[in-house]
C-alpha cells in the first residue's frame, strides 16, 4: 500500500466524522503511532532482522529483531510494513482522529491484528523458523 493509499483509506474510514489533518507533518505523526502499536503486537514479517545495526525496535522471534518501520516522505512511498498491515494503520489513524467512532476502528484495527498474527504463526509453523535464522526442509 502507498503512503497516499492509506491516506484515502483513511479519509474514507473517517466520513461523516472528524477529516484527516490536511498537514503532511501530523498524518506521519500518527502514522509513526501506528507504526509504534503495530510493530508492539505484531511479528511484521518485512520488520524482521537478525542485523543488530538495523534500528531495533524490539527483540522478535527466536534470534530475530523487529526493526523500527521508515515513514514514508512522499505519496508514493509503499508503507514499510507488511501490506495488509496498511489496513491497520489507517484503522488506527481513524480511531485517533476520530471523534464518534473511535471505538469501532480500534476494534477492526485489533481484529486485523488478530487475523494477521494467525498468518504469520501458520507462515513460521509451515516454515519451521528456527532459532538461528534458517529454516528447515
Amino acid at each position: 500500500m502507498t503512503y497516499r493509499a492509506l491516506k484515502y483509506v483513511t479519509a474514507g474510514l473517517l466520513t461523516g466524522d472528524n477529516i484527516l489533518p490536511k498537514e503532511e507533518d501530523v498524518v506521519k505523526a500518527l502514522l509513526g503511532m501506528a507504526y509504534n502499536y503495530i510493530s508492539n503486537k505484531c511479528t511484521v514479517l518485512n520488520l524482521l532482522t537478525l542485523d543488530k545495526n538495523d534500528n531495533i525496535h524490539r527483540l522478535g522471534t527466536g534470534k530475530h529483531m523487529i526493526r523500527t518501520p521508515e515513514l514514508p516522505t512522499l505519496d508514493d512511498d509503499i508503507l514499510d510494513i507488511d501490506d495488509d498491515l496498511g489496513y491497520v494503520a489507517a484503522s488506527l489513524i481513524a480511531s485517533y482522529v476520530s471523534k464518534d467512532k473511535v471505538g469501532l476502528h480500534q476494534a477492526r484495527a485489533d481484529n486485523a491484528i488478530r487475523d494477521y498474527n494467525a498468518k504469520v504463526t501458520e507462515v513460521f509453523e509451515s516454515l519451521k523458523l528456527q532459532e538461528d535464522g534458517t529454516y528447515d526442509n
